[in-house]
């Protein structure tokens, strides 16, 4: 039992690095994320289409036409663990049970939410002052490249987990400068609920989003270049953390430097973005948040 055990810590461990270099977008050792604001256009913005929200992964599916609603789970199969005691045939037939699963789930929930993300945030940016143009102007120099979407997470038990999420690019090849801002939304679902969404669900999903996207927006606009500073040794405190929404199945320790608390959500910095969290789904570790 002790050398299954290993073997599925280790296993885990992995997927959770690669998950967060997924987020991160980056192949260098991983930092703390933060926001290049250039003096010449702190708040300017294109709309964009990033390959890494808009390229299907393993366990990933998009949920609409325009591939700004991203489901995730990684559920199915005995686990990755269990494919590695197998050797290389054990863990293709594992990968390919848990994206089995994902489609199956993706069948049932493609074409059902309704709202638009990239409209959602260009109105919530727009409200806070930024600057924001469409992909037409995507490349030019000085705009961060944004790229508004809807993250739903399935964690145990058939639940839903969902978030408002942009991703910001800003620079080329391997100076490129990229993360993620997330914000869990307050409410949850059932898959089979959020498979028969009723008007009342929809239009609560969408007010939820828009309150999302604005907390967002309302963040990125007040991040300065002071900040780097803040993070280093000023405001930004270290701690640990788990998170069901960001490493569903099994919760792994991770380590941020904490921002805020905000109602009942938790803000902090990781190595993939900046991410605002519901106390129900994130344990603090160490550091006294």
């Amino acid at each position: 039992m002790t050398y299954f055990k290993a073997v599925r810590r280790r296993t885990f461990w992995l997927g959770a690095l690669l998950a967060v270099a997924s987020l991160a977008g980056c192949g260098t050792p991983p930092t703390y994320k933060l926001r290049p604001v250039t003096g010449q256009s702190p708040g300017t913005f294109s709309l964009a289409h990033s390959k890494a929200v808009e390229d299907e992964r393993h366990g990933t599916r998009h949920l609409d036409a325009a591939k700004s609603i991203v489901y995730s789970q990684n559920f199915g199969g005995g686990g990755a663990a269990l494919g590695l005691l197998l050797g290389p045939l054990g863990v293709a037939a594992n990968i390919s049970m848990i994206d089995s699963n994902t489609e199956a789930d993706a069948v049932r929930l493609r074409g059902k939410l309704t709202l638009a993300p990239r409209e959602l945030f260009l109105a919530a940016a727009t409200q806070q002052g930024l600057e924001v143009v469409d992909d037409a102007a995507t490349g030019v120099p000085g705009r961060t490249l944004a790229t508004p979407y809807l993250f739903v997470s399935k964690t145990d038990n058939d639940r839903l987990l969902t978030a408002a999420a942009v991703r910001l690019e800003y620079g080329q090849g391997a100076d490129q400068w990229s993360g993620v801002y997330m914000y869990q939304l307050p409410s949850s679902y059932q898959l089979g609920d959020l498979a028969r969404l009723t008007p009342e669900m929809q239009a609560r999903l969408g007010t939820e989003a828009a309150q999302g996207f604005s907390a967002l927006a309302a963040f990125i606009a007040k991040e300065a270049p002071q900040q780097e500073g803040q993070a280093k040794g000023g405001t930004e405190k270290d701690f640990s953390y788990k998170s069901d929404l960001l490493t569903p199945r099994i919760e792994i320790e991770m380590n941020g430097r904490f921002i805020a608390r905000s109602g009942d959500l938790i803000w902090f910095r990781s190595f993939g973005g900046v991410y605002a969290v519901r106390t129900s789904n994130i344990k603090v570790m160490s550091g006294g948040v």
